[in-house]
């Protein structure tokens, strides 16, 4: 496994995954990376280390299927699942993924092979997302597309640097995007910093600050 880990490619790909092992009749989450050898599934509660579980996943529309033996466990966050009997179908689908090449009916962008994370907002919030690009000191473009609005977000190494919605920019086009609960997202890494049109020296305090305005928009839309 650990030869395995330092030679598979992996990617950030959010998406909801169910597992069935012994221990745990059943266990509905999510899982946040991915390669053709295995995947971190995040839990507070984990499978002991060696279980053998049934797991369930979509890569797009496509349903996988496979064995999985847990290898590894971070107590209150997750743990690292390495395939046991992923067909060659499956694996071709999830190194598809990777690779930033088509995986079915639905293709990835063609700048796919330099994202690093993607998902639905029905899956994890904005707030997970952000929190994650923040930890990984990541600089790119986090790209919005919701049911009545799309933009981006810009990250200069983890820290939200601004955002554009149309004309909007700065907090008027982040505050469109706070609250969502459906619609897609997608990282692009970047090589060359944004322009600065948000100050903050904290993204989670940023993100607090827009409480209010959120809340004054519900009020008045009722």
């Amino acid at each position: 496994m650990d030869r395995e880990k330092r030679t598979a490619k992996r990617i950030g790909y959010i998406g909801e995954v169910e597992c069935i092992g012994e221990e745990i009749a059943f266990l509905k989450t999510r899982f946040n990376d991915l390669s053709t050898s295995g995947v971190f599934i995040d839990s507070m509660t984990c499978f002991s280390v060696g279980s053998v579980l049934k797991l369930k996943f979509r890569i797009n529309d496509i349903l996988i299927e496979t064995m999985g033996e847990v290898r590894y466990c971070m107590p209150q966050i997750g743990m690292g699942v390495r395939f046991i009997d992923l067909s060659e179908e499956h694996r071709e689908v999830i190194e598809n993924l990777v690779e930033g090449r088509p995986t079915g009916p639905l293709t990835l962008p063609p700048a796919a092979a330099q994202n690093v994370l993607s998902g639905n907002f029905a899956v994890v919030s904005l707030f997970d997302i952000i929190q994650m690009l923040d930890n990984s000191r990541l600089t790119g473009a986090l790209v919005v597309n919701l049911p009545d609005v799309s933009g981006e977000i810009h990250f200069n190494e983890g820290r939200i640097a601004g955002a554009v919605s149309g004309e909007l920019t700065g907090m008027a086009a982040l505050n469109k995007f706070f609250g969502a609960t459906e619609g897609t997202f997608e990282f692009k890494k970047s090589s060359q910093k944004y322009e600065r049109t948000i100050e903050t020296t904290n993204n989670t305090a940023l993100l607090l600050d827009l409480l209010p305005a959120r809340e004054e928009d519900d009020i008045f839309i009722r």
